[in-house]
């Protein structure tokens, strides 16, 4: 009976070490790929580029850039973006990023005189990263503010004089319609400032968003507009 209890005994420790091994080796090999993860440069391309991700050994799911870009070598240099779209001759920001959004106004109907025909509205905007040594003439103390995450209450409509939305009091003097942030903005390009977008609409901005760096995001008239022009 000792013969058998022992026997039993050192297959059942050589199960347990077996096991432990095993466990142990798993785990070196997840650790090395983690290191292996954390050691790669972390930039845009490792990001949000197939062929940075797939270099890398980045898994999972990513966000897709649907901007244009141009921005300065030192923002490149501090973002870690690609050199590709480095201008340093791009003056009054630091960056600009050029999107088409179908987010920012919504799905509108009624074209064409048929009140069931309905599309998305397209909104040209143009995001904005300027040094704060600019000293932006800002019409207000806040910090932040945005028009993005009002998604459900422009469909309020009051049935009481005074029980319009706060925000809408606050307007500049003598009766001018409110204007996010700067009371006046239009953007110029080309050579010697040729070309105008018109109106620059801001709808976001965030004074310090990082460091030294203020952000604006607004809307331009949608124009066809060549990378070298911005």
């Amino acid at each position: 009976m000792i013969k058998t209890n022992n026997t039993t005994n050192l297959k059942n420790i050589s199960k347990y070490l077996l096991t432990t091994t095993l466990t142990l080796g798993l785990l070196s090999a997840t650790n090395t790929v983690i290191a292996n993860q954390n050691s790669t440069i972390d930039n845009y391309n490792t990001r949000y580029t197939p062929q940075g991700r797939i270099k890398a050994g980045k898994r999972g799911t990513y966000k897709k850039d649907i901007h244009v870009w141009v921005y300065t070598s030192k923002f490149a240099k501090r973002f870690g973006m690609p050199q590709e779209w480095v201008d340093d001759e791009l003056k009054g920001a630091e960056a600009l990023a050029y999107r088409l959004d179908l987010d920012v106004y919504g799905t509108k109907c009624g074209y064409f005189s048929n009140v069931e025909n309905c599309r998305p509205s397209t909104a040209c905007v143009v995001d904005m990263y300027i040094d704060d040594k600019a000293n932006l003439p800002w019409n207000t103390n806040s910090r932040f503010e945005s028009l993005y995450g009002r998604k459900s209450n422009p469909f309020f409509v009051a049935q009481k004089k005074k029980d319009g939305p706060t925000y809408g009091k606050r307007i500049t003097k003598r009766g001018q319609q409110y204007k996010l942030g700067l009371d006046s903005t239009g953007i110029v390009y080309g050579k010697n400032d040729k070309w105008k977008l018109g109106a620059y609409y801001i709808l976001e901005y965030d004074r310090d968003i990082y460091k030294n760096l203020d952000y604006l995001s607004g809307s331009v008239i949608c124009h066809s507009l060549a990378r070298k022009e911005m």
